[in-house]
């Protein structure tokens, strides 16, 4: 028996095989909402396809929770999603390519030095380095890999500054309507936006019953989250800070936030320390702005560390996810069973599909768990 898992992955290999399919079955033009990782993904392949394809992101820029900063050092950091979680022959899969890493440079993340923070008392525990690796990009960012090998396909597709406000299915096809009075129609949408955005009601559905079930999402957790980065002059820190006691950290339980060494394996010389936090519920900190917030990560570093860090600080960044106004946090976090979501986020009145990192299925809250999601819902469409 095939998993979802693997079925998704495979689609685009099928997708490719068969083209134009789409607009034998009467799907000639496609509206996706929101242009990160499972609008981009759904929109190359929509493309491939022969199908009319416009993309309307509310923002400024493209990307959605993938974002690049390619000044900070001289190595580009993602502010957004950083680690692939699998194998890297996802990234050929992502674009129907199989399973090859297209020529992109990874490397191996696995932590060497580990130490936790808790009751005031610095302590080390380096056996879990016998425990965790992931995969890493060694000289580029997930920004960079759809700069690369996504965008130039879809780029002229997209329209900025488009907010969408309603959705209305039509006896052929579906209405948007957006900011400034406008309207499109489409044969169908594909709505993208992230899940925080559907819980709170902010896209309108009509003439669409069965969006009732929409409600659901009211059950499932979306996030709080920020990242920061900091330079440093001198290195103190591990490869990994977490907090927590002993027997909380080796139980995976630990609190909702990991320091860890940016520069590892990377090709650079500066001492990047990387701070990722999230939290289902209540994060006092995503509140702050970003000065504040930097001001409180250095105050907590000096009281685990000493003057070494604010004598050797030398820069720092922050991306507040929870202050984006069309993201409003950080990734969905499962509930108590995935097929519920999968269920509430069906395809409503055959017309309007979803996908994005929630519907990411085993890889959700993940990069390439959207890029696959996306996929998934362009397959509905060829055999719906």
């Amino acid at each position: 028996m095939i998993d979802r898992r693997t079925l998704v992955k495979t689609a685009a290999a099928s997708l490719l095989a068969a083209p134009n399919i789409l607009r034998a079955q009467g799907t000639k033009t496609v509206i996706v909402v929101g242009a990160g990782s499972a609008g981009l993904t759904a929109a190359y392949h929509l493309t491939q396809q022969g199908i009319d394809v416009r993309v309307l992101e509310a923002s400024s820029r493209w990307g959605g929770r993938v974002r690049r900063n390619a000044t900070f050092s001289d190595v580009p950091i993602d502010l957004g999603g950083e680690w692939i979680h699998d194998d890297p022959t996802i990234l050929g899969q992502m674009i129907g390519q199989g399973e090859t890493d297209l020529g992109v440079k990874t490397i191996e993340y696995n932590p060497q030095t580990f130490k936790f923070w808790h009751k005031d008392t610095l302590r080390n525990l380096n056996m879990l380095k016998h425990a965790y690796a992931e995969v890493k990009f060694y000289d580029t960012t997930w920004f960079g890999f759809f700069e690369r090998f996504v965008l130039p396909t879809v780029a002229d597709r997209i329209e900025y500054n488009s907010v969408v406000n309603e959705v209305s299915v039509l006896s052929d096809g579906v209405a948007v309507d957006l900011n400034e009075g406008r309207r499109m129609q489409a044969d169908r949408v594909l709505i993208t936006v992230p899940l925080s955005i559907l819980k709170k009601r902010r896209i309108k559905f009509s003439n669409a019953p069965d969006s009732a079930r929409l409600r659901d999402l009211e059950d499932v957790v979306f996030g709080k989250g920020f990242k920061v980065f900091l330079k440093f002059n001198e290195r103190f820190y591990p490869d990994i800070l977490l907090f927590g006691s002993r027997l909380s950290v080796l139980a995976d339980e630990w609190d909702s936030k990991i320091y860890y060494d940016a520069a590892f394996g990377k090709p650079t010389d500066d001492n990047l320390l990387g701070l990722f936090t999230v939290n289902e519920t209540h994060l006092p900190r995503a509140s702050l702005s970003n000065k504040a917030l930097l001001e409180d990560v250095l105050s907590e570093l000096t009281d685990i560390f000493g003057t070494v860090v604010t004598q050797s600080f030398v820069s720092g960044t922050v991306q507040n996810w929870s202050q984006e106004p069309h993201i409003q946090g950080s990734y969905s976090m499962t509930n108590d069973s995935d097929e519920d979501l999968a269920d509430i986020l069906a395809p409503i009145s055959g017309r309007i599909h979803f996908a994005g990192e929630a519907l990411g299925g085993d890889a959700q809250s993940t990069v390439h768990g959207a890029a696959f999601s996306a996929i998934e819902a362009v397959q509905a469409m060829v055999s719906g």
